[in-house]
């Protein structure tokens, strides 16, 4: 994805200023497009930059989406890409979790991407010849959950059954929806929230489970929504492209029980 590749285009990036949402609104500023970061916390990573304006909010919020959205109309005249990152993941198992942070879970991840999606929509809809995109982000927890994470995987699978439907109801009108899944992503460096959230044996362990032997960085996550948001990918919607270095291939965290005698073994 070179520079200029968005040049004249506006994207609105939920969750753009830390972590992962940090690095694809940086992803779009170097590929020349204006960024509108929609976040529970100021921008100020982008602080100096004109090409970024921040909206400081909660998504789960009602009128949030249209605030948005009219934020990128009266500063750059329109929005052609939205970028679904935003998300609330507290970790609690059945017997534990209370059910306001289950609800919360949702509130955001699942309504609020619905409500900015359907703002977004609407705005695209308007226009002769749309040609816009919607990537949302899930994870691959969404088909390899663990105890916990109940909440947070269940939400993302939403997300990834609703993005298919609204790539049905939506291509008719110039608009695709895709998804990126990520897997174990390393954000140390690119968020100011919580970057020792994972203490280093559990990250060790999830290295431990990634065929391709590293963790992911945000900029690898950054690359395939700009992908998907790019005349490149003008045939692909109600995808979910995991980028997660082969976790999800299969089971990969038993490839050292695997003994020569069994390797023969048939039937």
């Amino acid at each position: 994805m070179g520079e200029g590749r968005f040049a004249g285009k506006v994207a609105i990036v939920s969750g753009g200023s830390h972590g992962i949402g940090r690095a694809i609104a940086a992803g779009f500023c170097g590929a020349g497009a204006n960024v509108v970061v929609a976040d529970l916390v100021p921008a100020d990573f982008f602080a100096d930059d004109p090409r970024v304006v921040g909206i400081t909010g909660d998504i789960a919020e009602p009128g949030f989406a249209e605030r948005v959205l009219g934020t990128a109309v009266s500063r750059f005249g329109q929005a052609d890409v939205l970028v679904n990152d935003a998300a609330a993941y507290p970790d609690g198992t059945l017997l534990d979790m209370p059910a306001a942070a289950w609800r919360r879970v949702f509130d955001v991840n699942v309504t609020g991407t619905f409500m900015l999606t359907q703002a977004f929509a609407r705005h695209c809809a308007g226009r002769a010849a749309a040609d816009a995109a919607v990537v949302s982000i899930s994870t691959g927890s969404a088909r390899n959950p663990r105890p916990g994470g109940a909440a947070y995987s269940a939400s993302k699978a939403a997300v990834e059954i609703m993005s298919k439907v609204f790539a049905m109801e939506l291509g008719p009108l110039g608009i695709r929806v895709n998804v990126v899944a990520p897997g174990y992503i390393d954000v140390r460096g690119w968020s100011d929230a919580h970057p020792d959230r994972a203490p280093e044996d559990l990250r060790a362990a999830l290295v431990r489970s990634i065929p391709l032997g590293q963790a992911g960085d945000p900029r690898d996550i950054a690359n395939a929504v700009l992908f998907l948001a790019s005349a490149e990918a003008g045939h692909i919607t109600g995808t979910v492209l995991e980028v997660d270095g082969g976790s999800n291939a299969g089971r990969f965290a038993l490839h050292d029980h695997v003994s020569e005698a069994a390797s023969g073994a048939r039937g």
